[in-house]
């Protein structure tokens, strides 16, 4: 996969969860706090990537995840 391919399937799986503002563009700087995703929401889009991806994202890693650009890079990274 390509770096736009998964940029964009993170895109995808964040704006399934977005509540606020659907339709907001999304950049790769954006917090998912920004976004309206709580900490709830964010271990789902988390649960999501790695089914979608086929990946495992190990506990101690999800505090780690601030910005939409530390999913993808971190997905590209276990791939």
């Amino acid at each position: 996969m390509t770096v736009d391919q998964v940029a964009a399937d993170v895109e995808l799986l964040t704006r399934k969860l977005m509540t606020e503002n659907p339709e907001r563009p999304i950049s790769a700087d954006d917090t998912f706090v920004d976004l309206g995703l709580d900490s709830l929401k964010l271990v789902d889009l988390l649960g999501a990537a790695e089914v979608h991806f086929d990946i495992e994202v190990p506990d101690e890693e999800v505090g780690n995840f601030v910005r939409v650009r530390d999913l993808t890079d971190f997905v590209l990274g276990a791939k």
